[in-house]
């Protein structure tokens, strides 16, 4: 299914003093890290005044002020908690002062691919800020779009599907403040749907685990993506955003003192006019449009405990033709998608506690040629996670039960892969429910100075699966070299089947969970700007769920995926005048892949759907002059493999180049305006995303993306 970009761009970044009027007090000094190295751009100000400024690139600052006496100087910037410092004012003195930030955490930039000392061990995961993820070129604004630039991760067409190492973008598992987003994508299509279904600016941290991951996640088989919202704000800001697809408006808002603090934002999709603009509307019969919302409200009832309430609303439809088979059709789908989430953390006896509620109601209709379906889905989860932590060692424990429900109904094919008008039918009424529930042990330890350990035991059990899975998983650190480690990583991962497969099936066979294991060595150096990394990992699969035969499904599928990763990063976003990175994978995925023979499937040894043996994808950005920017990034993947009648081939390989530039202009005390432009599929390539055939097979065609050159500028107000 093909798709159209839409983008937005959005830089929080200054303030700017105000008019200086006679015999003014100044304010100078310099804005440095713990290592002495300067921060670029932090916010100076008085607190409780409308007075202050934007730091420069070397971390100096100057400004005028009327006021006297005692003040408290506060300065903050991306990626460090605020800094107060008390100052005596006179009128017409100077006062310099110097004022450091101390990371809460050790990061490059926004953007890094690292392993976090609470997961040593974990070979493969990235952090990433939403400011990058919106200043990366073609990510769209989009933090799923944005991860698609890292090793590991598959980017087979314009989707934003997280397809890691060969694996299915149902194998990868995704979270919100411990809560399990269950449709985590906008315009769903087998591709992972166009955009990702959580809004960059809604989330404070990120991390992406793409194999060899802790005990702590269960129920996937290839990856995790993890989110924690943005905690309370400290400070009262508007921003408006307006596009050529979209318009949004969002407000932080302290309430009571340090205590509570407010997060509204709503979002309006509109991609009709960016496709006037553009020349085209493509093959949308309904052009993708939307409205979402969020909701999230903080307390911090003391220095260790914290309640965080978290809403989010989304509806969307779209309609566009698309291919199956032998069969051209349009595809309509509505959709609403609610997430609620309360959670509490606490520290108790030397425990940090995280816990959280969450409830999740999906529906969704959809209609194609003989398909007329009407699932919905709802789901009520529980979780704990507990830590505790003294010298060089670290014990984490908790737990999940999650109450799920699933209901469908409709006309749909007797073949899945015959859906013209006219195609053999049945007709589908039904409710699945299912529990499962899981729990886990590790502990991490320093064996050596230089060498980390962590082991963990992780059990699952499924109301609809049989017996209860056991999953063992290790890792290993090695610092044998400054700046320089060797990581090895080894586990078990089962993951069960989705309820719509339990729902369609009707043979007397249980269908249990899937496994897959991990095998994953990595090397990585990090020193100043510069982060470079390794990994090569073997991961064979047994009892994946295949179709052998009309609504008929077993546990008979084996695969294996095999690869290596490389990975190398200069510099970082506001802290660097240029920053990129570039990444580049080598996969091999074989998989039990069902082949219908009219009366019967038949089960074939083949290159998995997502095969994607090459994959190579460089970003850069550079601040040219002032508060200017401009970015490109460039894509290439092989050909994904398609099962014609006979044998396996390939589609063309995919090419892509998007460009975009910025300028950022302040104009008052935390006010400001982004004015941003993007130039994408530079090379106006008609990548071939489909295949098509004429009713008798004779003839076959490819599908090409809609996706073509087109403009996107839009601007985003800051108040």
């Amino acid at each position: 299914m093909c798709r159209r970009f839409v983008g937005g761009l959005v830089l929080v970044l200054a303030l700017i003093p105000g008019v200086a009027p006679a015999q003014p007090a100044v304010v100078e000094g310099q804005v440095r890290d713990a290592q002495g190295a300067p921060v670029p751009y932090a916010n100076v100000q008085i607190d409780g005044a409308a007075v202050g400024t934007a730091a420069g690139e070397d971390g100096r600052f100057r400004f005028e002020t009327t006021r006297t006496g005692s003040v408290v100087l506060r300065a903050s910037a991306v990626g460090y908690p605020p800094v107060e410092q008390s100052l005596r004012l006179r009128a017409g003195d100077t006062s310099t002062v110097r004022l450091t930030l101390r990371a809460e955490s050790i990061e490059l930039g926004e953007a890094v691919v690292t392993g976090e000392t609470f997961s040593t061990g974990s070979p493969s995961e990235a952090t990433l800020g939403s400011t990058e993820a919106v200043t990366t070129p073609g990510a769209a604004g989009d933090l799923f779009r944005a991860l698609q630039s890292f090793p590991g991760v598959a980017a087979p067409g314009d989707g934003a599907g997280l397809f890691v190492r060969g694996g299915d973008v149902t194998e990868t598992k995704t979270l919100l403040d411990q809560a399990t987003v269950y449709h985590p994508y906008r315009y769903e299509s087998p591709a992972g749907g166009s955009f990702g279904a959580v809004r960059p600016f809604l989330v404070g941290g990120t991390t992406f685990a793409t194999g060899g991951f802790s005990a702590q996640y269960g129920n996937a088989l290839s990856g995790v993506l993890a989110m924690e919202s943005k905690d309370r704000p400290e400070e009262s800001s508007r921003y408006v955003n307006l596009g050529l697809a979209a318009a949004s408006v969002s407000l932080d808002q302290p309430l009571v003192g340090d205590e509570f603090g407010l997060r509204l934002s709503g979002n309006r999709s509109f991609t009709g006019v960016l496709f006037r603009v553009n020349g085209q509307r493509g093959d949308y019969a309904t052009v993708p449009q939307g409205m979402d919302g969020t909701l999230g409200l903080t307390w911090d009832y003391g220095p260790t405990g914290q309640l965080k309430l978290l809403a989010f609303a989304r509806r969307n439809r779209i309609g566009v033709e698309t291919t199956e088979g032998t069969y051209t059709g349009v595809y309509r789908d509505r959709t609403t998608n609610q997430l609620y989430n309360l959670q509490w953390t606490a520290q108790a006896k030397g425990w940090t506690v995280e816990s959280s509620a969450s409830w999740n109601a999906y529906t969704s209709q959809k209609t194609l040629g003989a398909l007329d379906l009407s699932p919905a889905d709802r789901a009520a989860k529980l979780r704990v996670d507990a830590t505790r932590g003294g010298g060089d060692w670290t014990v984490r424990t908790g737990g999940t039960v999650e109450r799920r429900h699933y209901r469908f109904d409709g006309t749909v094919p007797t073949q899945p892969d015959v859906v013209a008008p006219d195609a053999p039918t049945r007709s589908v009424d039904e409710s699945v429910r299912a529990t499962r529930a899981g729990g886990y042990v590790e502990v991490e330890s320093s064996l050596l100075s230089s060498v980390v350990a962590r082991a963990g035991l992780r059990t699952d059990v499924h109301s609809r699966a049989g017996r209860p899975v056991v999953d063992p998983r290790v890792g290993l650190a090695w610092s044998f070299a400054p700046n320089t480690q060797l990581r090895a990583a080894w586990g078990l991962y089962h993951q069960f089947p989705e309820l719509s497969t339990y729902g369609e099936h009707v043979g007397k066979n249980t269908l249990g969970a899937q496994r897959a294991q991990h095998v994953v060595l990595g090397l990585r150096h990090e020193r100043e700007h510069l982060l470079l990394r390794a990994e090569a990992y073997h991961k064979p699969y047994r009892d994946l769920v295949v179709r052998t035969g009309s609504s008929r499904y077993a546990n008979d599928g084996t695969g294996v995926a095999r690869g290596i990763d490389l990975f190398a990063k200069y510099g970082s976003f506001l802290g660097t005048r240029v920053n990129g990175w570039a990444s580049y994978s080598l996969l091999r995925s074989h998989r039990t892949q069902p082949r219908d023979r009219g009366t019967d499937v038949k089960l074939d040894d083949g290159p998995a759907p997502y095969d994607l043996t090459h994959q190579i994808t460089a970003v850069g950005k550079v601040r040219v002059i002032d508060q200017f920017r401009v970015g490109g990034t460039y894509s290439y993947v092989t050909g994904r493999p398609f099962t014609p009648v006979v044998g396996t081939e390939r589609l063309p390989a995919y090419h892509r180049l998007d460009l975009q530039v910025s300028y950022f202009w302040p104009f008052n005390r935390q006010q400001n305006v982004v004015v941003y432009a993007a130039l994408n599929n530079v090379l106006d390539r008609a990548n071939a995303v489909d295949v098509t055939y004429s009713p008798d097979y004779s003839t076959r065609r490819y599908r090409r993306t809609d996706f073509r050159r087109s403009v996107y500028f839009g601007l985003t107000l800051t108040l």
